[in-house]
């Protein structure tokens, strides 16, 4: 049996926003493959500015700058 797994990098969210993402990102996945959605999980990894650069340049640096503007 496929037991898809759905990998979702994203900054940290509320947690009632990771229930509607996971719920969202199930059904949408069994509609179009046709995959029950119980064997279907979705991880969530939280990403840090720390651990996530844009144009070369860290998050954290980006956040700190527009923060001392």
């Amino acid at each position: 049996m496929k037991m898809p797994i759905i990998t979702i990098e994203i900054f940290p969210q509320e947690y009632a926003k990771k229930v509607e993402i996971a719920k969202v990102f199930t059904d949408e996945l069994s509609r179009i493959t046709g995959i029950p959605k119980e064997p279907i999980s979705v991880i969530f990894r939280d990403l840090t500015p720390e651990h996530a650069a844009t144009a070369g340049v860290m998050l954290a640096e980006k956040y700190r700058d527009m923060q001392s503007k």
